[in-house]
């Protein structure tokens, strides 16, 4: 009888230590609770901001988050936003959107500011497609590059955003492929890649360079010819037919990469938890549509990976815009 009270008494022991465990894993399992802001450094309605609605739209849906409020600050190439979060150090009901625009940025007057972040995943590459006006004598990119041969000057070149980013250094590239001096090119500066659509259209630049929703649905219209897509090979569905610019003997690639950021001095438990709610992003069917639908590419890179992958982005930045004449 004794031994028996003893084998009850050590399973209850058992099952109460096994309690406390359980009740031990479920107090260290984090979750935000209230709001969450995303901030973006992009006004409403742009490339940033449409990508970071459709984080939201799944976060929010897959009940990931009770709430979040995407807060649009623009500015300074997005610098404004990323301050912003960089000062929410330990803060993990915050979290930013960051494309290449923003590593070119503070490349260029060498801030370090990428390194007061912490980089969580970087999602997808949206790549960039050149194009022109339906009417126009340019039919590709090897025209392209026949007109710089003879001339570099003969052609002008649009794109959003400024002079020293990525895809100011993309058309730089294929002038190079022509053996055309960068210096001799022209090139003009929009604000948005629909302002650069619209201006090709109305054959007041010759070629223009954007992610490939901006374009698109003119050429959906028959008012634009996409002339080749700075892509490592075809992209698929409705753009399997379009050769990429390496396909016609340059060999250009050129992509805007979106990357989710965080605060600096988050616990483990809260970098474990948004780790794995953006891999449910990405995996979500609604997600799925959304990259489908802009052309975006997946190509996940996740933190720690991150850290060394933005870091080579920057000083290959900070390389190119040196070659360029144009650090600060």
């Amino acid at each position: 009888m004794r031994i028996k009270r003893m084998l009850w008494a050590c399973m209850a022991l058992l099952l109460i230590a096994g309690g406390l465990t359980t009740a031990h894993a479920q107090q260290t399992a984090w979750k935000p609770e209230g709001n969450v802001e995303f901030i973006v450094g992009a006004g409403a309605g742009g490339e940033n901001d449409r990508i970071a609605r459709a984080i939201q739209h799944v976060l929010v849906k897959e009940k990931l988050v009770e709430s979040m409020t995407v807060l649009n600050r623009p500015g300074a190439a997005q610098t404004i936003a990323i301050n912003y979060l960089a000062q929410r150090r330990g803060d993990a009901h915050e979290i930013g959107l960051a494309s290449g625009s923003f590593i070119n940025a503070i490349a260029r007057n060498g801030s370090q500011l990428h390194k007061q972040v912490t980089p969580l995943i970087k999602l997808f590459d949206a790549y960039q497609g050149y194009f022109t006006a339906l009417d126009s004598s340019i039919k590709d990119m090897a025209d392209v590059r026949d007109r710089l041969k003879s001339d570099p000057s003969s052609l002008s070149f649009a794109f959003p955003v400024g002079l020293g980013t990525p895809l100011h250094v993309s058309v730089v590239n294929v002038g190079r492929a022509a053996g055309a001096p960068w210096q001799k090119l022209v090139t003009v500066v929009f604000n948005s890649g629909s302002d650069v659509a619209a201006q090709v259209a109305g054959h007041h630049v010759d070629v223009g360079l954007t992610s490939i929703g901006s374009p698109y649905p003119m050429i959906q219209a028959g008012k634009l010819r996409m002339l080749g897509i700075a892509s490592p090979e075809r992209l698929p569905g409705e753009l399997a037919n379009i050769p990429t610019v390496r396909e016609q003997g340059m060999d250009v690639v050129t992509a805007n990469s979106y990357t989710v950021l965080v605060p600096n001095d988050l616990k483990p438990e809260q970098i474990e938890f948004w780790s794995k709610a953006l891999d449910k992003v990405l995996q979500a069917e609604d997600f799925q549509k959304d990259l489908a639908l802009n052309f975006w590419v997946p190509r996940p890179i996740r933190y720690p990976e991150t850290v060394k992958w933005m870091q080579d982005d920057y000083d290959e930045n900070r390389a190119v815009l040196k070659e360029l004449g144009m650090l600060e």
